[in-house]
């Protein structure tokens, strides 16, 4: 091979085994890409929850668009509670006061219509369906 051809292959090469080390280290540098089904922006959350109805496993919660939820226990006395919702951050926050109860929980996407609810408790899995069909 003549020897501008052998420069040649020798500088693609070179430029070939750059490149692979330049991705190596831009790969081990680079924030990661947010995974589908991560966390919710704040944003993401009120438009969720808004007009939309929460159910956990002993309760479900209408969240009305101006920031009160009404919610039922499923479980032993079917009782009814009032409350009220907002986004902080990227946390939605509910205060319930006749259960003395007040949190803010990240809102994450599980699958489909299911989500984690993660707070300073265990975290919750829930159920959003859109509007109010219970009536609550």
């Amino acid at each position: 091979m003549p020897k501008s051809r052998k420069a040649l292959a020798c500088a693609i090469l070179a430029l070939v085994l750059a490149g692979g080390v330049a991705a190596a280290v831009w790969h081990s540098y680079a924030p990661p890409a947010l995974k589908q089904g991560g966390a919710l922006s704040g944003a993401e959350i009120a438009a969720l929850v808004s007009g939309n109805t929460v159910k956990g496993p002993k309760f479900s919660e209408y969240y009305l668009p101006d920031g009160s939820v009404r919610g039922r226990e499923i479980e032993d006395t079917d009782e009814e509670y009032l409350g009220t919702w907002h986004v902080e951050g990227d946390q939605l926050c509910v205060v319930f006061p006749s259960h003395d109860y007040k949190n803010c929980v990240a809102v994450i996407q599980d699958k489909d219509s299911e989500y984690t609810f993660a707070g300073s408790g265990s975290p919750g899995k829930r159920t959003i369906i859109n509007g109010n069909p219970e009536k609550l």
